[in-house]
């Protein structure tokens, strides 16, 4: 069985492959190299977004801990300054 994880990466690298090949016949060498490193973020910022995703369903599944409060306030991060 493969995780969610497992496809997304298999997907990626079966994308890449295909527009790296069709990309070849067409594009000067310079340009494939652009068209890589741009294909390269792309890729990350995806996986980034979806960790974050994913991130985000795991913390909401597991319940909360609830920790003791302590009785006293804290301290206000503002005081109140006078003016004459």
């Amino acid at each position: 069985m493969t995780t969610e994880s497992e496809r997304l990466i298999h997907f990626a690298r079966e994308l890449s492959s295909r527009l790296g090949g069709a990309v070849q016949d067409m594009v000067p060498p310079e340009a494939q190299r652009h068209l890589l490193n741009a294909q390269r973020e792309l890729l990350t910022a995806f996986f980034l977004i979806y960790e974050h995703q994913a991130a985000g369903r795991r913390d909401t599944a597991a319940p909360k801990r609830r920790t003791r409060t302590s009785t006293r306030r804290p301290k206000p991060r503002v005081s109140k300054i006078d003016i004459e």
